[in-house]
């Protein structure tokens, strides 16, 4: 005998009860429970944040969140790894809830989730308006680059991550995403 999954609104998932042990994000009416992560995880998820972050700063072109939710639809709300919000959707932001829409720049990085369900979130990203998301595979040392039309370009090692058209003047050595595992 199999169970239905219910499917809940944002509105529902933003009412359930807070969880010290437990982080949440709601994929097409379905709350995912997501573990905590290894240490490697928090290690990369902090270079990215950091080189964003000085990227950010000194351009003035928006700010860097880590695991912020971000309500894309009525049914989807996801929280990045690291997210980039641009100045000017910063501007138009109500305070008073969560931010909405996909970030302008959206970072996952790789660890207990399933292929299908990353698959998922970055064709949701892109839906709702994300211009780039940036997948991280610790294992492997690597960052695929995700783009709206489609294509995506794997890079690692020494390669370096720049997109002069969403984060002008960003470049990083993907290894600096790296350093420490």
């Amino acid at each position: 005998m199999s169970t239905a999954a219910v499917l809940l609104t944002v509105d529902e998932f933003l009412q359930l009860p807070e969880s010290e042990t437990v982080r949440r994000e709601l994929c097409e009416g379905v709350v995912i429970e997501l573990s905590f992560a290894l240490s490697r995880h928090e290690i990369v998820k902090s270079d990215i944040n950091a080189a964003v972050t000085v990227w950010a700063v000194g351009s003035g072109r928006g700010k860097v969140f880590s695991e912020t939710l971000f309500v894309l639809s009525s049914t989807d709300a996801f929280m990045p790894d690291v997210a980039w919000l641009s100045a000017e959707r910063l501007a138009a932001a109500d305070r008073r809830q969560q931010f909405q829409g996909a970030p302008d720049l959206a970072v996952e990085v790789v660890s207990s989730e399933t292929a299908a369900q990353l698959e998922k979130k970055i064709e949701g990203y892109f839906r709702h308006g994300s211009r780039a998301v940036w997948v991280a595979y610790p294992e492997q040392r690597a960052v695929r680059v995700h783009r709206p039309d489609g294509s995506a370009r794997l890079l690692e090692g020494d390669q370096v991550l720049e997109d002069s058209e969403l984060l002008p003047g960003f470049r990083v050595a993907v290894s600096a995403f790296f350093e420490g595992l």
